[in-house]
Protein backbone atom coordinates (compact mmCIF):
# COMPACT_ATOMS: atom_id res chain seq x y z
CA UNK A 1 0.00 0.00 0.00
CA UNK A 2 1.46 3.46 -0.93
CA UNK A 3 2.41 5.82 1.87
CA UNK A 4 -0.06 8.68 2.39
CA UNK A 5 1.65 12.08 2.60
CA UNK A 6 -0.30 14.75 4.41
CA UNK A 7 0.07 18.30 3.07
CA UNK A 8 2.09 20.61 5.32
CA UNK A 9 0.06 23.32 6.98
CA UNK A 10 1.02 26.71 8.27
CA UNK A 11 3.81 29.11 7.48
CA UNK A 12 6.80 27.60 5.69
CA UNK A 13 10.04 27.47 7.66
CA UNK A 14 12.54 30.24 6.93
CA UNK A 15 16.30 30.13 7.23
CA UNK A 16 16.27 33.49 9.01
CA UNK A 17 13.47 35.57 10.51
CA UNK A 18 11.98 38.06 8.09
CA UNK A 19 10.42 40.27 10.75
CA UNK A 20 10.85 40.72 14.47
CA UNK A 21 8.13 41.53 16.96
CA UNK A 22 8.69 44.78 18.87
CA UNK A 23 6.82 46.82 21.43
CA UNK A 24 6.45 50.49 20.53
CA UNK A 25 4.77 53.34 22.39
CA UNK A 26 3.00 55.83 20.12
CA UNK A 27 0.80 58.86 20.63
CA UNK A 28 -2.86 57.80 20.71
CA UNK A 29 -3.92 60.13 17.90
CA UNK A 30 -1.18 58.79 15.60
CA UNK A 31 -2.09 55.18 16.32
CA UNK A 32 -5.82 55.82 15.86
CA UNK A 33 -5.13 57.61 12.58
CA UNK A 34 -3.06 54.70 11.28
CA UNK A 35 -5.65 52.13 12.35
CA UNK A 36 -8.37 54.19 10.67
CA UNK A 37 -6.65 53.64 7.31
CA UNK A 38 -7.95 50.07 7.43
CA UNK A 39 -6.54 46.61 7.08
CA UNK A 40 -2.78 46.53 6.53
CA UNK A 41 -2.00 49.53 8.73
CA UNK A 42 0.98 47.76 10.33
CA UNK A 43 2.45 47.03 6.91
CA UNK A 44 2.03 50.70 6.02
CA UNK A 45 3.89 51.71 9.21
CA UNK A 46 6.77 49.48 8.08
CA UNK A 47 6.79 51.13 4.62
CA UNK A 48 6.69 54.64 6.15
CA UNK A 49 9.63 53.84 8.41
CA UNK A 50 11.60 52.26 5.55
CA UNK A 51 11.09 55.38 3.39
CA UNK A 52 12.19 57.63 6.27
CA UNK A 53 15.36 55.59 6.78
CA UNK A 54 16.22 55.91 3.08
CA UNK A 55 16.03 59.71 3.36
CA UNK A 56 18.48 59.89 6.27
CA UNK A 57 22.18 60.42 5.60
CA UNK A 58 24.42 57.69 7.05
CA UNK A 59 26.24 58.64 10.23
CA UNK A 60 30.03 58.75 10.11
Amino acid sequence: MPEVVKPRRGRPPYTRPVKQMVSLRMDIDVLEGLRATGKGWQTRINAIMRDWLKSQPPES
